[in-house]
Protein backbone atom coordinates (compact mmCIF):
# COMPACT_ATOMS: atom_id res chain seq x y z
CA UNK A 1 0.00 0.00 0.00
CA UNK A 2 1.03 3.64 -0.30
CA UNK A 3 2.25 5.50 2.77
CA UNK A 4 -0.41 5.00 5.48
CA UNK A 5 -1.96 8.23 6.72
CA UNK A 6 -3.07 7.98 10.36
CA UNK A 7 -5.08 10.36 12.51
CA UNK A 8 -3.62 10.70 16.05
CA UNK A 9 -5.51 12.02 19.08
CA UNK A 10 -5.57 11.59 22.83
CA UNK A 11 -7.95 12.09 25.73
CA UNK A 12 -6.57 10.80 29.04
CA UNK A 13 -8.08 11.08 32.51
CA UNK A 14 -8.91 8.78 35.42
CA UNK A 15 -11.94 10.28 37.14
CA UNK A 16 -12.74 9.99 40.84
CA UNK A 17 -16.44 10.86 41.02
CA UNK A 18 -16.67 10.65 44.83
CA UNK A 19 -14.60 13.80 45.41
CA UNK A 20 -16.26 17.19 45.05
CA UNK A 21 -13.65 18.70 42.74
CA UNK A 22 -14.55 19.57 39.15
CA UNK A 23 -11.48 19.12 36.93
CA UNK A 24 -11.17 22.03 34.52
CA UNK A 25 -9.16 22.46 31.33
CA UNK A 26 -6.33 24.30 33.08
CA UNK A 27 -5.49 21.04 34.89
CA UNK A 28 -4.71 19.28 31.60
CA UNK A 29 -1.76 19.31 29.24
CA UNK A 30 -3.29 20.22 25.88
CA UNK A 31 -1.24 19.66 22.73
CA UNK A 32 -2.70 21.05 19.52
CA UNK A 33 -1.82 19.44 16.21
CA UNK A 34 1.86 18.76 15.68
CA UNK A 35 2.66 19.80 19.26
CA UNK A 36 2.13 16.08 19.93
CA UNK A 37 5.67 15.54 18.64
CA UNK A 38 6.96 17.19 21.83
CA UNK A 39 6.61 13.72 23.36
CA UNK A 40 8.57 12.00 20.61
CA UNK A 41 11.26 9.81 22.13
CA UNK A 42 10.16 10.08 25.75
CA UNK A 43 8.58 7.39 27.96
CA UNK A 44 4.93 8.28 27.38
CA UNK A 45 2.17 6.30 25.70
CA UNK A 46 1.92 9.03 23.08
CA UNK A 47 5.61 8.47 22.31
CA UNK A 48 4.85 4.78 21.83
CA UNK A 49 2.38 5.52 19.05
CA UNK A 50 4.75 7.99 17.43
CA UNK A 51 7.62 5.48 17.57
CA UNK A 52 5.71 2.92 15.50
CA UNK A 53 4.54 5.66 13.14
CA UNK A 54 8.17 6.47 12.37
CA UNK A 55 9.23 2.82 12.22
CA UNK A 56 6.46 1.85 9.80
CA UNK A 57 6.63 5.02 7.73
CA UNK A 58 3.21 6.46 8.55
CA UNK A 59 2.19 9.99 7.76
CA UNK A 60 0.84 11.30 11.07
CA UNK A 61 -2.04 13.78 11.21
CA UNK A 62 -2.11 14.96 14.82
CA UNK A 63 -5.41 16.51 15.91
CA UNK A 64 -5.33 17.12 19.68
CA UNK A 65 -3.99 15.39 22.79
CA UNK A 66 -5.49 16.18 26.20
CA UNK A 67 -3.80 14.63 29.22
CA UNK A 68 -4.62 15.01 32.92
CA UNK A 69 -3.75 13.25 36.16
CA UNK A 70 -6.43 11.53 38.22
CA UNK A 71 -8.84 13.94 39.91
CA UNK A 72 -12.53 14.76 40.21
CA UNK A 73 -15.33 14.77 37.64
CA UNK A 74 -14.22 16.41 34.40
CA UNK A 75 -15.82 19.63 33.20
CA UNK A 76 -17.85 19.23 30.01
CA UNK A 77 -15.68 21.98 28.53
CA UNK A 78 -12.75 19.54 28.36
CA UNK A 79 -14.68 17.00 26.27
CA UNK A 80 -16.13 19.79 24.16
CA UNK A 81 -12.65 21.17 23.44
CA UNK A 82 -11.39 17.75 22.38
CA UNK A 83 -14.27 17.17 19.98
CA UNK A 84 -14.28 20.73 18.67
CA UNK A 85 -10.67 20.31 17.52
CA UNK A 86 -10.83 16.65 16.57
CA UNK A 87 -13.98 16.59 14.42
CA UNK A 88 -13.01 19.10 11.70
CA UNK A 89 -9.62 17.40 11.22
CA UNK A 90 -11.33 14.01 11.02
CA UNK A 91 -13.89 15.24 8.49
CA UNK A 92 -11.27 17.02 6.37
CA UNK A 93 -9.04 13.98 6.13
CA UNK A 94 -11.78 11.58 5.08
CA UNK A 95 -13.27 14.05 2.61
CA UNK A 96 -9.85 14.25 0.93
CA UNK A 97 -9.72 10.42 0.77
CA UNK A 98 -6.41 10.49 2.56
CA UNK A 99 -7.00 8.59 5.80
CA UNK A 100 -6.15 4.93 6.44
CA UNK A 101 -6.60 4.61 10.21
CA UNK A 102 -7.00 6.21 13.63
CA UNK A 103 -4.69 5.79 16.64
CA UNK A 104 -6.00 6.96 20.03
CA UNK A 105 -4.23 7.55 23.34
CA UNK A 106 -6.86 7.10 26.07
CA UNK A 107 -7.26 6.02 29.68
CA UNK A 108 -10.71 4.48 29.77
CA UNK A 109 -12.08 5.68 33.11
CA UNK A 110 -13.10 9.24 32.27
CA UNK A 111 -16.39 10.69 33.53
CA UNK A 112 -17.56 14.21 32.71
CA UNK A 113 -20.40 16.29 34.09
CA UNK A 114 -22.73 15.00 31.35
CA UNK A 115 -21.13 11.72 30.21
CA UNK A 116 -20.60 8.60 32.31
CA UNK A 117 -18.64 6.87 29.53
CA UNK A 118 -16.58 9.57 27.85
CA UNK A 119 -14.30 7.26 25.86
CA UNK A 120 -17.23 5.15 24.67
CA UNK A 121 -19.06 8.26 23.52
CA UNK A 122 -15.96 9.61 21.71
CA UNK A 123 -15.45 6.28 19.95
CA UNK A 124 -19.14 6.20 18.98
CA UNK A 125 -18.92 9.69 17.53
CA UNK A 126 -15.80 8.82 15.54
CA UNK A 127 -17.28 5.58 14.19
CA UNK A 128 -20.47 7.33 13.06
CA UNK A 129 -18.67 10.11 11.17
CA UNK A 130 -19.10 9.75 7.39
CA UNK A 131 -16.41 7.41 6.06
CA UNK A 132 -15.34 6.00 9.44
CA UNK A 133 -17.64 2.95 9.60
CA UNK A 134 -14.95 0.59 8.27
CA UNK A 135 -11.79 2.54 9.17
CA UNK A 136 -9.55 0.71 11.71
CA UNK A 137 -9.50 2.44 15.09
CA UNK A 138 -6.74 1.29 17.43
CA UNK A 139 -4.70 2.65 20.31
CA UNK A 140 -3.91 2.23 23.98
CA UNK A 141 -5.84 2.08 27.24
CA UNK A 142 -4.82 2.05 30.89
CA UNK A 143 -5.59 -1.32 32.56
CA UNK A 144 -7.58 0.64 35.15
CA UNK A 145 -10.03 1.43 32.38
CA UNK A 146 -13.68 0.77 33.13
CA UNK A 147 -14.01 -0.68 29.66
CA UNK A 148 -17.56 -0.66 28.28
CA UNK A 149 -19.52 -2.46 25.58
CA UNK A 150 -19.62 0.81 23.65
CA UNK A 151 -15.84 1.14 23.74
CA UNK A 152 -15.48 -2.41 22.43
CA UNK A 153 -18.15 -2.05 19.76
CA UNK A 154 -16.61 1.02 18.15
CA UNK A 155 -12.92 0.05 18.20
CA UNK A 156 -10.73 -2.52 16.46
CA UNK A 157 -7.50 -2.82 18.42
CA UNK A 158 -7.23 -1.00 21.74
CA UNK A 159 -4.45 -2.52 23.87
CA UNK A 160 -4.17 -2.17 27.66
CA UNK A 161 -0.88 -2.13 29.52
CA UNK A 162 -0.14 -5.55 30.97
CA UNK A 163 1.46 -4.44 34.23
CA UNK A 164 0.48 -2.59 37.38
CA UNK A 165 2.56 -0.66 38.41
CA UNK A 166 2.43 0.60 34.83
CA UNK A 167 5.99 -0.07 33.70
CA UNK A 168 4.97 -1.00 30.15
CA UNK A 169 2.67 1.81 29.04
CA UNK A 170 4.81 2.84 26.09
CA UNK A 171 5.18 -0.77 24.97
CA UNK A 172 1.41 -1.32 25.09
CA UNK A 173 0.91 1.82 23.01
CA UNK A 174 3.37 0.45 20.48
CA UNK A 175 1.46 -2.84 20.39
CA UNK A 176 -1.77 -0.98 19.64
CA UNK A 177 -0.03 0.83 16.80
CA UNK A 178 1.38 -2.43 15.43
CA UNK A 179 -2.13 -3.88 15.30
CA UNK A 180 -3.28 -0.81 13.40
CA UNK A 181 -0.40 -1.21 10.95
CA UNK A 182 -1.35 -4.85 10.35
CA UNK A 183 -5.01 -4.04 9.78
CA UNK A 184 -4.22 -1.20 7.37
CA UNK A 185 -1.66 -3.14 5.32
CA UNK A 186 -3.64 -6.40 5.17
CA UNK A 187 -6.98 -4.67 4.62
CA UNK A 188 -8.37 -6.63 7.59
CA UNK A 189 -11.21 -5.82 9.93
CA UNK A 190 -10.95 -6.79 13.58
CA UNK A 191 -13.82 -7.29 16.00
CA UNK A 192 -13.53 -6.53 19.71
CA UNK A 193 -15.52 -8.75 22.06
CA UNK A 194 -16.12 -7.78 25.69
CA UNK A 195 -16.96 -9.49 28.95
CA UNK A 196 -17.80 -7.93 32.30
CA UNK A 197 -18.02 -10.13 35.40
CA UNK A 198 -20.08 -8.63 38.26
CA UNK A 199 -17.18 -7.48 40.43
CA UNK A 200 -15.36 -4.27 41.32
CA UNK A 201 -12.12 -4.38 43.31
CA UNK A 202 -10.22 -1.66 45.18
CA UNK A 203 -6.91 -0.49 43.68
CA UNK A 204 -4.85 -2.27 46.36
CA UNK A 205 -6.04 -5.60 44.89
CA UNK A 206 -5.06 -4.75 41.30
CA UNK A 207 -1.32 -5.39 41.33
CA UNK A 208 -0.27 -7.72 38.53
CA UNK A 209 2.65 -9.24 40.45
CA UNK A 210 0.36 -10.97 42.95
CA UNK A 211 -3.00 -12.73 43.02
CA UNK A 212 -5.53 -12.68 41.59
CA UNK A 213 -4.26 -10.76 38.57
CA UNK A 214 -0.86 -12.39 38.18
CA UNK A 215 -2.66 -15.62 37.23
CA UNK A 216 -5.30 -13.87 35.15
CA UNK A 217 -2.70 -11.93 33.16
CA UNK A 218 -0.77 -15.15 32.54
CA UNK A 219 -3.96 -16.81 31.30
CA UNK A 220 -4.63 -13.88 28.96
CA UNK A 221 -1.18 -14.15 27.40
CA UNK A 222 -1.67 -17.91 27.00
CA UNK A 223 -4.89 -17.27 25.08
CA UNK A 224 -2.97 -15.05 22.66
CA UNK A 225 -0.42 -17.83 22.16
CA UNK A 226 -3.07 -20.48 21.42
CA UNK A 227 -5.14 -18.31 19.08
CA UNK A 228 -3.07 -16.39 16.49
CA UNK A 229 -6.25 -14.75 15.20
CA UNK A 230 -6.72 -13.07 18.59
CA UNK A 231 -4.48 -10.01 18.30
CA UNK A 232 -4.78 -8.86 21.93
CA UNK A 233 -6.46 -9.96 25.14
CA UNK A 234 -6.96 -7.14 27.62
CA UNK A 235 -7.34 -7.52 31.37
CA UNK A 236 -9.04 -4.41 32.72
CA UNK A 237 -8.57 -4.05 36.46
CA UNK A 238 -11.16 -1.30 36.61
CA UNK A 239 -11.16 1.98 38.51
CA UNK A 240 -13.43 1.61 41.51
CA UNK A 241 -13.94 5.33 42.19
CA UNK A 242 -15.61 6.24 38.89
CA UNK A 243 -19.32 5.81 39.51
CA UNK A 244 -20.60 4.64 36.12
CA UNK A 245 -22.58 1.60 34.90
CA UNK A 246 -19.69 -0.66 33.94
CA UNK A 247 -17.25 0.21 36.71
CA UNK A 248 -15.05 -2.72 37.68
CA UNK A 249 -13.17 -5.64 36.21
CA UNK A 250 -13.71 -6.47 32.53
CA UNK A 251 -11.99 -8.19 29.64
CA UNK A 252 -11.77 -7.60 25.92
CA UNK A 253 -10.24 -9.40 22.97
CA UNK A 254 -9.46 -8.03 19.53
CA UNK A 255 -9.77 -10.76 16.89
CA UNK A 256 -9.68 -11.24 13.14
CA UNK A 257 -11.07 -14.74 13.62
CA UNK A 258 -14.27 -16.16 15.06
CA UNK A 259 -15.64 -13.78 17.72
CA UNK A 260 -17.38 -16.67 19.47
CA UNK A 261 -14.03 -18.31 20.20
CA UNK A 262 -12.67 -15.11 21.70
CA UNK A 263 -15.84 -14.62 23.75
CA UNK A 264 -15.58 -18.13 25.18
CA UNK A 265 -12.01 -17.46 26.27
CA UNK A 266 -13.03 -14.24 28.02
CA UNK A 267 -15.70 -16.11 29.96
CA UNK A 268 -12.94 -18.30 31.39
CA UNK A 269 -11.13 -15.19 32.63
CA UNK A 270 -14.36 -13.94 34.19
CA UNK A 271 -14.74 -17.22 36.04
CA UNK A 272 -11.21 -16.85 37.38
CA UNK A 273 -11.84 -13.47 38.97
CA UNK A 274 -15.18 -14.55 40.44
CA UNK A 275 -13.53 -17.52 42.18
CA UNK A 276 -11.14 -15.00 43.77
CA UNK A 277 -13.80 -12.45 44.72
CA UNK A 278 -12.53 -12.21 48.32
CA UNK A 279 -9.89 -9.82 46.97
CA UNK A 280 -12.64 -7.21 46.58
CA UNK A 281 -12.99 -6.95 50.36
CA UNK A 282 -11.02 -4.36 52.37
CA UNK A 283 -7.71 -5.27 53.97
CA UNK A 284 -5.17 -3.37 56.03
CA UNK A 285 -4.16 -2.20 59.48
CA UNK A 286 -5.70 0.47 61.65
CA UNK A 287 -3.41 3.37 62.44
CA UNK A 288 -2.87 2.11 65.98
CA UNK A 289 -2.00 -1.36 64.72
CA UNK A 290 0.51 0.15 62.31
CA UNK A 291 2.16 2.22 65.04
CA UNK A 292 2.52 -0.98 67.03
CA UNK A 293 4.25 -2.63 64.06
CA UNK A 294 6.83 0.17 63.91
CA UNK A 295 8.17 -0.87 67.29
CA UNK A 296 9.05 -4.26 65.80
CA UNK A 297 11.43 -2.76 63.23
CA UNK A 298 14.51 -0.96 64.49
CA UNK A 299 16.51 -1.09 61.26
CA UNK A 300 15.52 -0.43 57.66
CA UNK A 301 12.73 1.53 56.04
CA UNK A 302 9.08 0.86 56.90
CA UNK A 303 6.57 2.07 54.31
CA UNK A 304 3.03 2.85 55.47
CA UNK A 305 0.68 2.73 52.47
CA UNK A 306 -2.16 5.22 52.92
CA UNK A 307 -4.48 3.79 50.29
CA UNK A 308 -7.42 5.99 51.36
CA UNK A 309 -5.52 9.10 50.16
CA UNK A 310 -4.21 7.52 46.95
CA UNK A 311 -3.17 10.52 44.85
CA UNK A 312 -2.81 8.35 41.74
CA UNK A 313 -6.48 7.45 42.21
CA UNK A 314 -7.71 11.04 42.43
CA UNK A 315 -7.52 11.66 46.19
CA UNK A 316 -6.37 15.15 47.24
CA UNK A 317 -3.19 14.06 49.02
CA UNK A 318 -3.94 16.23 52.07
CA UNK A 319 -5.22 13.72 54.65
CA UNK A 320 -3.34 13.87 57.93
CA UNK A 321 -4.30 10.73 59.89
CA UNK A 322 -0.88 9.02 59.60
CA UNK A 323 0.97 12.31 60.15
CA UNK A 324 -0.98 12.96 63.34
CA UNK A 325 -0.21 9.46 64.64
CA UNK A 326 3.52 9.80 63.90
CA UNK A 327 3.66 13.11 65.79
CA UNK A 328 1.60 11.88 68.75
CA UNK A 329 3.73 8.74 69.14
CA UNK A 330 7.00 10.66 68.71
CA UNK A 331 8.13 8.53 65.76
CA UNK A 332 11.56 9.70 64.64
CA UNK A 333 13.07 10.02 61.16
CA UNK A 334 9.73 9.77 59.39
CA UNK A 335 8.73 11.32 56.06
CA UNK A 336 5.30 12.43 54.85
CA UNK A 337 4.25 14.29 51.69
CA UNK A 338 1.17 16.51 52.02
CA UNK A 339 -0.43 18.54 49.25
CA UNK A 340 -1.22 21.95 50.76
CA UNK A 341 -0.66 25.01 48.52
CA UNK A 342 -1.95 27.38 51.22
CA UNK A 343 0.65 26.16 53.73
CA UNK A 344 3.34 26.42 51.05
CA UNK A 345 2.46 30.05 50.41
CA UNK A 346 2.61 30.81 54.13
CA UNK A 347 6.10 29.34 54.40
CA UNK A 348 7.86 30.58 51.28
CA UNK A 349 8.55 34.03 52.78
CA UNK A 350 10.51 32.52 55.69
CA UNK A 351 14.26 32.14 55.82
CA UNK A 352 15.82 28.73 56.22
CA UNK A 353 15.73 27.69 59.87
CA UNK A 354 12.85 29.97 60.80
CA UNK A 355 9.86 28.48 62.59
CA UNK A 356 6.13 28.96 62.21
CA UNK A 357 3.00 27.48 63.73
CA UNK A 358 0.35 26.76 61.12
CA UNK A 359 -2.40 24.35 60.08
CA UNK A 360 -1.36 21.69 57.58
CA UNK A 361 -3.50 19.49 55.32
CA UNK A 362 -7.19 18.71 55.52
CA UNK A 363 -8.30 21.67 53.41
CA UNK A 364 -9.79 19.70 50.51
CA UNK A 365 -13.05 18.85 52.25
CA UNK A 366 -12.63 15.24 51.17
CA UNK A 367 -13.85 12.33 53.27
CA UNK A 368 -11.52 12.02 56.26
CA UNK A 369 -9.81 15.38 55.70
CA UNK A 370 -8.78 17.12 58.93
CA UNK A 371 -6.15 19.77 59.47
CA UNK A 372 -3.35 19.42 62.00
CA UNK A 373 -1.64 22.39 63.63
CA UNK A 374 2.13 22.03 64.00
CA UNK A 375 5.20 24.05 64.88
CA UNK A 376 7.49 23.61 61.88
CA UNK A 377 11.03 24.60 60.95
CA UNK A 378 11.67 25.57 57.34
CA UNK A 379 14.36 23.38 55.75
CA UNK A 380 14.17 24.36 52.09
CA UNK A 381 12.03 25.67 49.24
CA UNK A 382 11.96 24.71 45.56
CA UNK A 383 9.99 25.02 42.34
CA UNK A 384 8.93 21.38 42.71
CA UNK A 385 10.19 20.17 39.34
CA UNK A 386 11.96 16.87 38.93
CA UNK A 387 12.89 14.32 36.29
CA UNK A 388 12.01 10.67 36.81
CA UNK A 389 14.97 8.58 37.88
CA UNK A 390 13.20 5.39 36.77
CA UNK A 391 12.21 5.38 33.07
CA UNK A 392 9.74 2.61 33.91
CA UNK A 393 8.06 4.54 36.71
CA UNK A 394 4.27 4.39 36.80
CA UNK A 395 4.41 8.13 36.04
CA UNK A 396 6.40 7.56 32.85
CA UNK A 397 3.23 7.01 30.78
CA UNK A 398 2.80 10.81 30.88
CA UNK A 399 6.47 11.64 30.20
CA UNK A 400 9.72 12.06 32.11
CA UNK A 401 9.21 15.41 33.79
CA UNK A 402 7.01 16.10 36.83
CA UNK A 403 5.90 19.40 38.36
CA UNK A 404 4.72 19.40 41.99
CA UNK A 405 4.24 23.16 42.02
CA UNK A 406 6.03 25.35 44.55
CA UNK A 407 7.27 23.14 47.41
CA UNK A 408 8.67 23.51 50.90
CA UNK A 409 10.35 21.03 53.18
CA UNK A 410 9.76 21.49 56.90
CA UNK A 411 10.48 19.51 60.02
CA UNK A 412 8.20 19.01 63.01
CA UNK A 413 9.32 16.83 65.93
CA UNK A 414 10.71 13.69 64.24
CA UNK A 415 8.85 14.11 60.96
CA UNK A 416 10.16 15.62 57.73
CA UNK A 417 7.30 17.05 55.69
CA UNK A 418 7.40 17.76 51.97
CA UNK A 419 4.53 20.17 51.24
CA UNK A 420 3.49 20.46 47.58
CA UNK A 421 1.23 22.81 45.65
CA UNK A 422 -0.06 20.12 43.28
CA UNK A 423 -1.12 16.59 44.24
CA UNK A 424 1.71 14.45 42.90
CA UNK A 425 1.56 10.64 42.84
CA UNK A 426 4.47 9.15 44.86
CA UNK A 427 5.71 6.82 42.15
CA UNK A 428 9.36 7.83 41.79
CA UNK A 429 12.07 8.36 44.40
CA UNK A 430 13.29 11.47 42.60
CA UNK A 431 10.35 13.19 44.28
CA UNK A 432 12.34 13.04 47.55
CA UNK A 433 15.83 13.34 46.09
CA UNK A 434 14.91 16.53 44.23
CA UNK A 435 14.39 18.09 47.66
CA UNK A 436 17.75 16.94 49.01
CA UNK A 437 16.25 14.02 50.94
CA UNK A 438 17.50 10.43 50.70
CA UNK A 439 14.50 8.14 51.20
CA UNK A 440 16.66 5.09 51.93
CA UNK A 441 17.94 6.84 55.07
CA UNK A 442 14.48 7.28 56.58
CA UNK A 443 12.95 4.97 59.17
CA UNK A 444 9.32 5.48 58.08
CA UNK A 445 7.70 6.92 54.96
CA UNK A 446 3.97 7.40 54.45
CA UNK A 447 3.06 6.75 50.82
CA UNK A 448 -0.30 8.00 49.53
CA UNK A 449 -0.85 5.26 46.97
CA UNK A 450 -2.29 1.79 46.43
CA UNK A 451 -0.02 -0.30 44.19
CA UNK A 452 1.77 1.96 41.72
CA UNK A 453 4.38 3.07 44.30
CA UNK A 454 5.77 -0.47 44.52
CA UNK A 455 8.13 -0.07 41.56
CA UNK A 456 9.93 2.68 43.50
CA UNK A 457 9.53 1.69 47.14
CA UNK A 458 9.63 -2.12 47.24
CA UNK A 459 13.37 -2.27 46.44
CA UNK A 460 14.28 0.02 49.36
CA UNK A 461 11.68 -1.00 51.97
CA UNK A 462 12.36 -3.56 54.67
CA UNK A 463 8.61 -4.01 55.07
CA UNK A 464 5.38 -2.33 53.94
CA UNK A 465 2.02 -2.14 55.69
CA UNK A 466 -1.28 -1.14 54.09
CA UNK A 467 -3.35 1.21 56.24
CA UNK A 468 -7.11 0.88 56.42
CA UNK A 469 -8.00 4.47 57.27
CA UNK A 470 -10.90 6.73 56.27
CA UNK A 471 -10.61 8.62 52.99
CA UNK A 472 -11.96 9.06 49.46
CA UNK A 473 -10.01 6.05 48.15
CA UNK A 474 -11.19 3.71 50.87
CA UNK A 475 -10.75 0.00 50.24
CA UNK A 476 -14.24 -0.62 51.62
CA UNK A 477 -16.21 0.03 48.43
CA UNK A 478 -19.45 -0.78 50.25
CA UNK A 479 -19.13 2.55 52.07
CA UNK A 480 -19.24 4.64 48.87
CA UNK A 481 -22.55 6.11 47.60
CA UNK A 482 -22.71 4.43 44.17
CA UNK A 483 -25.70 5.55 42.08
CA UNK A 484 -24.92 4.51 38.51
CA UNK A 485 -23.22 1.12 38.72
CA UNK A 486 -25.01 -1.81 37.10
CA UNK A 487 -26.30 -4.08 39.89
CA UNK A 488 -25.81 -6.64 41.26
CA UNK A 489 -22.04 -6.34 41.61
CA UNK A 490 -19.71 -7.70 44.26
CA UNK A 491 -18.91 -6.56 46.96
CA UNK A 492 -21.79 -4.07 46.92
CA UNK A 493 -24.13 -7.05 46.52
CA UNK A 494 -23.89 -10.76 47.17
CA UNK A 495 -23.44 -12.57 43.86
Amino acid sequence: MSTPRVLFAGLVHETHTFVTEITTIDQFEVLHGDEAWQHDGDTSTLAGGLAIAKERGWEVVAAINVLGLASGTVSDDVVDLFWREFEPVARREIENNKLDGVWLNMHGAMVSQSLLDVEGEILRRIRTLPGYASLPICGVLDPHSNCTAQMAQHSDGLVAYRKNPHTDGKEAAMDGARILDRLMRNKQRAVTVWERPPIVVPPTATGTAFEPFVSIEAAAREIEQRHPDILAVNVFLGFAYADMPDVGVSFSACTVGDPAIAQAELRKLSAMIMTAKQHALPAGLSMEEAIGKLAEHKDGLVVLIEQSDNIGGGAPGDLTTPLRALIEHDIQNAGVIINDPKAVRALTSLAQGQRLRLSIGGKSGAIGAETITLDVELISTSDGRFTLEDPHSHLAVAGQHVAMGQCVVVRSAGVTLLLTSKPTPPFDLAQWRSQGITPEDMAVIVVKAAVAHRQAYDPIAKVSYVLNTVGPCTADLRSLPFRHVRRPVYPLDEV
